[in-house]
């Protein structure tokens, strides 16, 4: 009977309307057939085991912003009260290698462990960020000078294992003498000490001091002079943009991770709001939904 219709809407509409239509009926049908998949061994795992960041967290902001979850009203994410909270990358990471029902999200700098835990590809939306240096008034010389090999020379460093804002070019440092004391996000903490130690290198002049806390505590620190200079790895709010310049140092990438005998190789942005905010408690109810479109 649907396809005597379908001859007959044929013979009634141009061509390039039953191109049209017959590519949307085709579209239209590997979307259901991609939602029936079924992921083997996913209904023998239990209840989901999130695992998020603490509320300062600037992986957390740039997770809950990129799902759909952040209230924009209060600022803070709809994440159930079920969580598991980390206070690092790494923290996370280790929750996630011990429960075979864990969930989480980190940095792309974190080294992982394939024999532990696994990437798990996202489709619906990217969860790329911005690493920021940000500091108040003006830099000094020493500081000054920091900042521009990061923006020049630095960025070869950057590139190993995030992605460059800028082109890699060439340094001379002014040898300017100093302290730098730098503090903030858990996920820019390892890529700033890395550039530190390779720009006191050059600079043997300077001490560089960087404290892992947190960018909301790195931005506060900042504003009120416990620290020269910030880091975040979210993007400023209008008062901090209002108090602090911000320098942008890198990019990167927030991957999501599972145990490795979770059998799921991919999620959608989507649900992944579902489970952070306990819509989904369950493996097994991903099923037929882990490959969605």
């Amino acid at each position: 009977m649907l396809m005597e219709r379908l001859i007959m809407l044929k013979k009634k509409l141009p061509k390039k309307a039953v191109v049209i239509g017959m590519m949307a009926t085709m579209i239209t049908g590997c979307s259901q057939e991609v939602q029936t998949t079924h992921v083997d061994g996913l209904n023998s795992l239990g209840k989901i085991e999130v695992v998020s960041r603490e509320e300062e967290s600037g992986t957390r902001n740039v997770f809950a912003e990129k799902t759909g979850i952040l209230d924009e009203t209060t600022g803070k994410d709809k994440a159930t009260d079920q969580s598991i909270v980390a206070d690092s990358n790494e923290t996370a990471y280790e929750k996630t290698a011990e429960d075979k029902n864990a969930i989480a999200y980190v940095s792309s700098g974190v080294e992982l462990d394939d024999n532990k835990v696994k990437t798990v590809t996202i489709y619906g939306n990217d969860l790329t960020r911005s690493f920021y240096l940000a500091y108040k008034g003006e830099l000094n010389d020493v500081e000054d000078d920091f900042v521009r090999y990061i923006s020049t020379q630095g960025q070869e460093v950057v590139s190993e294992k995030y992605t460059a804002v800028a082109k890699p070019g060439s340094f001379l440092s002014d040898k300017a003498g100093g302290e730098i004391k730098i503090g903030g996000s858990t996920s820019a903490t390892p890529l700033v000490k890395e550039l530190a130690d390779k720009y006191m290198e050059i600079n043997p002049n300077a001490k560089i001091t960087v404290t892992e806390t947190d960018s909301g505590n790195g931005l506060t620190g900042a504003m009120e002079g416990t620290y020269d200079i910030g880091m975040s790895s979210r993007e400023l709010k209008s008062y901090e943009n209002e108090l602090l310049t911000k320098v942008e140092i890198a990019k990167d990438e927030v991957h999501v991770i599972v145990n490795k005998e979770n059998p799921i190789e991919r999620i959608s942005i989507e649900q992944l709001g579902e489970i952070y905010t306990g819509k989904l408690t369950e493996w097994a109810q991903l099923n037929g939904k882990a490959e969605d479109k």
